[in-house]
């Protein structure tokens, strides 16, 4: 006995010895890779000395004496930080991700070669000035002069036994690239919308097909824009049946959420008399951050905000003691889709209005990761017709011999050029000049200035059509859908110091230009940004009221329809639910019983109503889909007050007619199950931010969970300012929000204040990975200090090698 409680301690003794052991090396392992914000550091390539002053939050404050500097510098600092993200953009820009991924990654690999990424970046570098491509240049070398220095790389890479690759000038046009095809709208919608009208018919596809509002407000107050309310100018055309490809097109590239906006006050309508400015764009949340915030200053530049990792200078949102600016997307339609018709004889060739003519083919090679080590390649030939690349085995949804046809194949990318521009204009001229350089990305930007003038400018590569409108695929081989030009920059929408004092985007119309730009504009939060107006009745706002302003989460679709579910419950079965809704503010907050109600209501309102019409698999995959979702809340929107629309009525029940007042019982009946089944019988105690919560997932937390973060409860929803957008299929995961916000006072501009969730550190076990998260959800910033910047103590000098 005595014995085996010897073995027993003994054994004990070890277990305890291995966990320390194993916390010990883990904890060592992670951590060693976590920069140091203080020291020297011997870098070959630098010219001169650089500071880099380090703030309590991670955000680094860069001073240089030459551009050249500035740029090499700001790249070291942000691979320090981000190199595994930036890694991860540099192989989606090649079409490699299959080098660390191996098999998994075949499929987006096949998607990026076909696009063509890789051969657009060396077109945009190309057309870059030489300053700008010194800039690129500059800043490709400080990212390679980490990897090749003595810091411990990312742990990630160790983990997949992987080594970062080389950067180039032409990897920073392909990050902008990117994010500027993330930000197209038409990519999915029009191919969504053509299968609904082939199975449900054209029909319900012209009513679900999106156009603006007329009840909806503009940027200006104009109403020059020449769709009326829900027609189009695109006709339906049925293409030779195929199988419809399974899969979320969403699994294969990710799509920007829409939720992004800027709110502008100039001076007179301010309390201080100088301009306040806010602005958030609106993404999906990545860990690490999406953004990278930081000061650079050198050369002719000093500005702060948030970088794109992979892109030199200050992107979507900045201030540089001149102006400031943020940017939302614009939701130009530059992409159409062409079906070829291929020559049953040779299927190298397709037709034209003069015959057939050869698909041009680019040979591509994909590398791809195999167990036990080593790459293994595959021949990749991509066919392209002069309308672009086919991408119907690449892209679910789309018909066969399909060819997309996308603006930045007739505008090379020099986007990094504008953003470079833009960090250093000073006035509206210059900001608009910077602007006209940025081909690729489809944004409205809001710009203020120290001297209280306020604006905003569009950019777009926007198609000029011989006929349509872009909405369905059309016919490649007749002619009549070519594009013959685009529209020139000095004619795209822009405001200037208009007669209201304030100018706010919510992704909506600009109002002012009589040509088509697109059926994608967004209107819930416009509308709720009237209303707030409305309220204020004159009175000067404050950077306070700003901040509540950005932080709004009153829904408007919420105050169009509780009045509807009140009447159609009466005093039955729901009254109990009805009376939550009916004592409500609308606020759709963490804390809130009705909130969790409403959102629940209306998610099962909008699949009641459309689901049948479409079928199950294109709701689930098409329109339930986050980025797509505006697209049903819109019908609703406008069948709202007839109660005996055909749509409301069932299919599956041949033998009933329902209305709205039918499907909004039943989608109260399943709002109230699902939520006693996730939250309880007592709805008093049901609670929004028990189930709507934001998700920070990293690119490895699949397989290594601890790498991902605590879920956050978090404020708003689909239509809120303060938007929180989550997946339908998975309630209430979100998949949006303010991934970076912004206010700056410029009547003291060391008021102004920043934030990018979750940290400013992709290295677990940084107190910089996850330390802003929580702190954003409860509706923080922290301190810009583009004043006090040079004051911060966390010095890091990084100088010449043999200096």
């Amino acid at each position: 006995m005595v014995i085996a409680m010897k073995k027993l301690v003994i054994a004990l003794g070890v277990l305890v010895i291995g966990i320390i052991a194993f916390y010990t090396a883990f904890q060592v392992f992670f951590r060693m890779a976590v920069p140091v914000y203080t020291g020297k550091i011997l870098i070959d390539g630098l010219k001169t000395k650089v500071e880099v002053r380090t703030d309590d939050y991670g955000v680094p404050h860069i001073f240089a004496e030459n551009a050249d500097d500035l740029f090499f510098a700001q790249g070291y600092i942000t691979a320090r930080e981000r190199l595994f993200q930036m890694e991860l953009t540099r192989l989606a820009g090649q079409g490699e991700l299959s080098t660390l991924f191996g098999e998994q990654a075949v499929k987006k690999d096949k998607f990026f070669k076909t696009i063509g990424f890789q051969r657009l970046s060396k077109e945009g570098y190309r057309a870059l000035s030489k300053e700008s491509r010194a800039a690129v240049d500059a800043y490709a070398a400080g990212v390679n002069a980490y990897i090749e220095g003595k810091e411990p790389l990312s742990r990630e890479f160790i983990i997949l036994r992987a080594k970062p690759g080389k950067w180039s000038g032409e990897d920073c046009v392909a990050t902008a690239l990117l994010m500027g095809f993330s930000l197209t709208r038409s990519l999915y919608v029009d191919l969504v919308l053509y299968r609904i009208a082939e199975h449900a018919g054209e029909e319900i596809a012209y009513r679900l097909a999106p156009s603006y509002p007329d009840f909806a407000p503009t940027l200006t107050g104009k109403r020059l824009s020449p769709v009326p309310l829900g027609t189009l100018k695109s006709q339906f055309h049925r293409f030779p049946a195929d199988a419809l490809k399974t899969g979320a097109l969403m699994d294969l590239f990710q799509p920007e959420i829409p939720a992004s906006n800027f709110m502008i006050f100039s001076g007179k309508m301010t309390e201080s008399g100088k301009a306040l400015f806010a602005g958030s764009p609106d993404l999906k949340p990545t860990l690490p951050a999406l953004f990278f915030m930081m000061r650079i200053k050198g050369g002719d530049y000093d500005v702060a905000g948030g970088a794109l990792p992979g892109l030199p200078g200050i992107g979507p949102l900045g201030y540089n003691g001149y102006i400031a600016w943020s940017a939302v997307n614009g939701r130009g339609d530059e992409l159409d889709y062409f079906v070829e018709k291929v020559d049953p004889e040779n299927p190298d060739q397709y037709l034209t209005e003069e015959g057939y003519r050869d698909f041009t083919v680019v040979n591509e090679t994909l590398r791809i990761k195999v167990k036990g080590g080593g790459l293994r390649e595959e021949k990749y030939p991509v066919k392209v017709s002069r309308h672009g690349p086919i991408i119907s085995e690449v892209m679910p949804m789309a018909p066969s011999n399909c060819a997309m046809k996308w603006a930045t194949f007739d505008n090379a990318s020099t986007d990094v050029e504008g953003l470079l521009l833009l960090n250093r204009a000073r006035n509206f001229s210059e900001f608009r000049s910077a602007l006209s350089r940025i081909k690729t990305n489809n944004l409205g930007l809001g710009y203020a200035d120290k001297e209280g003038n306020i604006g905003w400018q569009f950019t777009a590569s926007a198609p000029v059509r011989k006929k349509g409108d872009g909405t369905f695929p059309v016919p490649a081989w007749t002619g009549e859908f070519e594009w013959t030009g685009y529209v020139p920059y000095e004619e795209l929408p822009y405001d200037y110091n208009p007669d209201s004092g304030y100018v706010a985007s919510f992704n909506n119309e600009p109002g002012n230009v009589s040509y088509h730009l697109t059926n994608y504009y967004l209107f819930e939060r416009a509308m709720r940004f009237d209303q707030i107006i409305r309220a204020r009745s004159g009175k000067k706002t404050s950077l306070k009221d700003l901040n509540d302003m950005q932080l709004d989460t009153i829904s408007i679709v919420a105050e169009r329809w509780v009045p509807l579910v009140s009447a159609a419950c009466g005093d039955g079965e729901f009254e109990r639910y009805s009376r939550l809704l009916k004592e409500w503010n609308f606020s759709s907050d963490i804390k809130s019983p009705a909130a969790t109600l409403f959102n629940t209501f209306y998610a099962h309102m909008m699949k009641s109503t459309l689901a049948d019409e479409v079928g199950e698999k294109l709701w689930q995959e098409g329109l339930s889909q986050s980025y797509l979702l505006y697209i049903p809340d819109l019908v609703l929107t406008r069948i709202a007050s007839i109660s005996d629309h055909e749509l409301y009525d069932d299919i599956s029940t041949k033998e009933v007619k329902e209305q709205r007042d039918d499907i909004v019982l039943k989608s109260m009946k399943a709002a109230v199950g699902q939520l006693n089944e996730q939250q309880g019988g007592n709805p008093e105690k049901w609670r929004w931010g028990r189930g709507h919560k934001m998700f920070f997932e990293h690119p490895l937390g699949s397989k290594l969970g601890f790498l991902n973060l605590a879920s956050i409860p978090t404020n708003g929803d689909h239509f809120t300012i303060n938007s929180g957008f989550w997946e339908l299929g998975n309630p209430f995961k979100m998949d949006s929000g303010g991934v970076i916000r912004i206010l700056v006072d410029f009547a003291d501009p060391e008021k102004s204040t920043i934030i990018s969730p979750p940290g400013q550190s992709g290295h677990y076990k940084s107190r910089h990975y996850d330390d802003l998260a929580q702190l954003w959800a409860d509706g923080g910033q922290i301190p810009l200090r583009f004043v006090s910047g040079k004051n911060i103590a966390r010095l890091l000098m990084l100088e010449p090698a043999g200096f």
